[in-house]
């Protein structure tokens, strides 16, 4: 079968590979060169993968029989509706139904109108007098947050991104003259505390197909210290859990993605694609902090390595409305670490070279995605973004883990990976920190 895969990250790799695996023939639609995406490409077209029309006439053109999305953007302008009106089923929800991830407003409205557990409490501001006198009154820590996509850049949290009402107030002013996330409006919600962990699934507008948990690491230094990044790498667990979920906590999350799925339906823009929220384990119980509609950029490098059902298949049964009740994976634990250029976070330097001896990373048992890197002449250099991904997998976090740093060994040149990242002594601390908050003994 002829597929589509429209972006050029890391997680876009992930996903070719998988679809590779299971006898696709790859076209690829990236707005970078990626040196993996292109060897395992049949045909590629360079660009903006934003220019809907351009991409589309493209895979006509290509006989693409099938379409998977990668990046957030494209939904946005209905690159979904533009392919299936020209008869290429594609997994990727309508413009509509992505007001999920493209609209914070919506989905807390949705949420707080159908129901649905998880809610945090939250409010909307689209002027500034009433949000200073919301500010003022306040006598508990927040967060802000654009309604738009901001390229997981615009969320500011109380403690880590401003630590006064001053700084609160800036911020919502900057959103109200910048129109940050395209609208002159945002939302405050209460700050929960706890851990994070994400929740992917395919979805055919009716059932929700979940994949393994895994957690993301924003922050660009060890210890979950320093700016926030797009995400220094992931992990996942064996049994598909994490460490510090319960498995209440798990249905409970995935009771909060069905109930949206069937309200979406209600609604009549049913979700089709992939659905990926991000929780937050509090004492009481998972919250939702936000929905996205595609896959997640590390996580996705966590659970399609040990899909073991046809890849394919999966996706033309999410794009048909036929999708089975399960998917089989392996009872494997993934760590996944992002090679990215020094100052990542801050000031990154573009340029370096990285010497990647790809067989021997094999060797390992790893697996390898490339992300926005330049090639030239056969050399790989990095961008100001994050560069490429190594995934260990192992039969626990700690063998994991430990693959993932053997295959750190053969990348050469000036760059910055987390190595902390599924290491015993950092899990630990999580589990000791979900422990006090439930107030566990």
């Amino acid at each position: 079968m002829r597929v589509l895969v429209v972006g050029g990250g890391g997680r876009e790799h992930a996903i070719v590979e998988a679809l590779r695996r299971s006898g696709a023939d790859i076209l690829a639609a990236m707005a970078n060169q990626n040196p993996g995406i292109r060897r395992a490409a049949k045909e590629v077209l360079l660009g903006d993968v934003n220019a809907v029309e351009r991409v589309v006439g493209w895979a006509q053109d290509q006989r693409a029989e099938l379409a998977v999305i990668g990046p957030e953007a494209p939904l946005e302008r209905g690159v979904v509706d533009a392919l299936e009106a020209r008869g290429i089923p594609t997994v990727g929800p309508t413009k509509a139904a992505a007001q999920l991830e493209t609209n914070k407003e919506f989905t807390r409205d949705l949420m707080k109108t159908a129901g649905i557990p998880g809610l945090p409490s939250y409010w909307a501001f689209d002027s500034y007098a009433p949000f200073s006198e919301f500010v003022l009154d306040s006598n508990f820590e927040f967060v802000i947050k654009p309604l738009g996509l901001t390229g997981g850049k615009g969320v500011q949290v109380w403690g880590d991104h401003f630590s006064s009402k001053e700084g609160a107030l800036a911020y919502g002013r900057e959103i109200l003259e910048k129109r940050i996330g395209g609208a002159a409006r945002f939302l405050v919600e209460e700050k929960l505390v706890g851990e994070e962990f994400s929740l992917q699934a395919l979805c055919d507008g009716k059932r929700l197909v979940p994949c393994p948990l895994a957690q993301d690491h924003k922050r660009a230094y060890e210890g979950d210290r320093g700016p926030n990044t797009g995400g220094m790498g992931s992990y996942s667990d064996a049994d598909h859990l994490l460490p510090f979920v319960t498995k209440l906590d798990y249905e409970q999350a995935l009771e909060t993605m069905r109930r949206t799925v069937e309200a979406m339906a209600d609604r009549g823009t049913p979700f089709k694609g992939v659905l990926y929220g991000g929780f937050m384990a509090t004492k009481d119980g998972p919250k939702l902090l936000e929905y996205n509609v595609r896959f997640a950029d590390p996580e996705s490098m966590n659970v399609l390595p040990i899909l073991e059902d046809n890849f394919v298949d999966l996706c033309s049964s999410v794009a048909s409305g036929g999708l089975s009740l399960r998917a089989r994976f392996a009872k494997k634990a993934t760590v996944c670490k992002y090679v990215v250029p020094p100052g990542y976070g801050t000031h990154p330097r573009a340029g370096e070279q990285l010497k990647v001896d790809e067989e021997s990373i094999r060797r390992t048992g790893a697996h390898l995605y490339y992300a926005a890197v330049d090639e030239r002449d056969g050399k790989v250099y990095t961008t100001t973004s994050r560069s490429l991904a190594v995934v260990g997998v192992a039969d626990d976090l700690e063998g994991a883990e430990s693959v993932s740093e053997e295959a750190l060994a053969f990348i050469g040149g000036s760059f910055y990976a987390r190595r902390d990242i599924g290491k015993p002594e950092a899990i630990a601390r999580k589990v000791e920190k979900m422990r006090k908050i439930r107030g566990g003994p």
